[in-house]
């Protein structure tokens, strides 16, 4: 089988890194075609124009378009998921995306945390994310991507996915096994580009994105001055209780942060890397981009791995206490079996999205100013140590 990956690109440095460096790696018997477009000139001003672009130059039969900034763990595994495309009701595939019942599917590693529903099988969604997406050649020349100004950098997914919806057939997501390596998050005409979609496909109302929901009316109580400003604290008063909970587990000092977005101000350099674990509970992920890779973020290297539970205690014994770790996708039951390995190192815990992380070593003992911030602090607890 052979596959046409494309992407529009506007960063080399990032796009060899991470695209071409995992391209480069794969020795497999999937002929692969790279079309990477140059867009540092802005020759193109929509992300569909220049992605239609590369579809009019592809020779195979299947076309995968991904971000500059995503490592492909398993080309094979990505030539598999193309082969779901052989049954016609599904127009449309992507490593994410999100259900009817508002829920991530796809399983991927976005920055340093493992997201979405595992999806051996193509699990039906409201719409995909643009990270990567597989459609035939033959249908994406039938009907290309939006090249709607309104939608420029966003959403082309979003709107292709409910397109095919509007067609009577399916958009899915499926493991692809990737890494998404995001360094920025561009919000810029994110609203309108939703608002050209809702009011594009009205019956399809409310459409779930990775990004929100479009269509859904907020409660006016939510409306507020006083709520929308003071939100945060219903979400501080509810991680607050989870936190009191871990500490009750293990003896280190907890804080509240989203670890996906603030491990960069995590204290790590090209010296001293960070060793990252991900406990991948299904095993998916683990299954098929487990194995060690590192890769940069903002030129300091993150050595990456991904493991299911019972093998975590042996992997974090095998660590030196020199070292800057990062764990993620840990539960509060997890934690007492962790306990003999916290007690002589230095550690501290996080607490997100109902999830615990732990950062292990140096990092720990210098964690960021940020995490001092009232938003951060859990109720009942002091600042975390620097």
């Amino acid at each position: 089988m052979g596959l046409t990956i494309a992407c529009v690109f506007n960063d080399p440095v990032v796009r060899r890194h991470c695209l071409d460096r995992s391209l480069e790696a794969y020795d497999g018997s999937v002929e692969v075609e790279y079309l990477p477009i140059d867009n540092t000139t802005h020759a193109f001003s929509t992300a569909g124009g220049a992605l239609n672009h590369a579809v009019r130059m592809a020779h195979h039969d299947v076309v995968v378009l991904v971000h500059q900034d995503v490592y492909l763990h398993d080309i094979d595994q990505l030539a598999a998921c193309a082969a779901w495309l052989e049954d016609e009701r599904w127009g449309i595939l992507g490593a994410n995306g999100v259900t009817a019942a508002n829920t991530s599917a796809g399983r991927l590693r976005d920055r340093v945390i493992l997201i979405g529903e595992a999806a051996p099988s193509p699990i039906p969604v409201d719409t995909l994310d643009e990270v990567l997406v597989i459609a035939r050649r033959d249908d994406l020349l039938a009907e290309p991507l939006s090249e709607d100004p309104e939608l420029a950098w966003h959403a082309y997914a979003v709107e292709y996915a409910l397109r095919v919806r509007a067609r009577g057939r399916l958009a899915g997501a499926v493991d692809t096994a990737i890494t998404h390596n995001s360094m920025t998050t561009n919000l810029a005409r994110l609203d309108e580009a939703h608002r050209h979609v809702g009011d594009s496909y009205p019956a399809l109302q409310p459409i779930h994105t990775s990004c929100g929901t479009v269509g859904a009316r907020r409660p006016d109580w939510k409306q507020l001055p006083v709520v929308r400003s003071q939100g945060w604290r219903r979400t501080w008063l509810k991680q607050s209780r989870l936190a009191a909970r871990v500490r009750a587990e293990i003896d280190v000092p907890v804080v509240l942060a989203d670890i996906a977005h603030e491990v960069d101000l995590v204290d790590w350099s090209p010296s001293n890397p960070l060793h990252l674990v991900n406990v991948d509970r299904a095993g998916s992920f683990a299954a098929r981009a487990g194995r060690p890779v590192v890769i940069e973020r903002d030129g300091r290297p993150v050595s990456m791995t991904a493991l299911q539970l019972p093998e975590l205690p042996v992997a974090m014994a095998s660590l030196d206490p020199a070292d800057r770790v990062l764990v993620t996708g840990l539960e509060v039951g997890d934690l007492a079996r962790l306990r003999p390995l916290l007690a002589d190192g230095n550690w501290l815990a996080g607490v997100q999205w109902g999830e615990v992380w732990l950062v292990g070593g140096p990092a720990a003992v210098r964690p960021p100013e940020e995490w001092s911030r009232p938003q951060a602090v859990p109720l009942g607890a002091g600042r975390a140590r620097r």
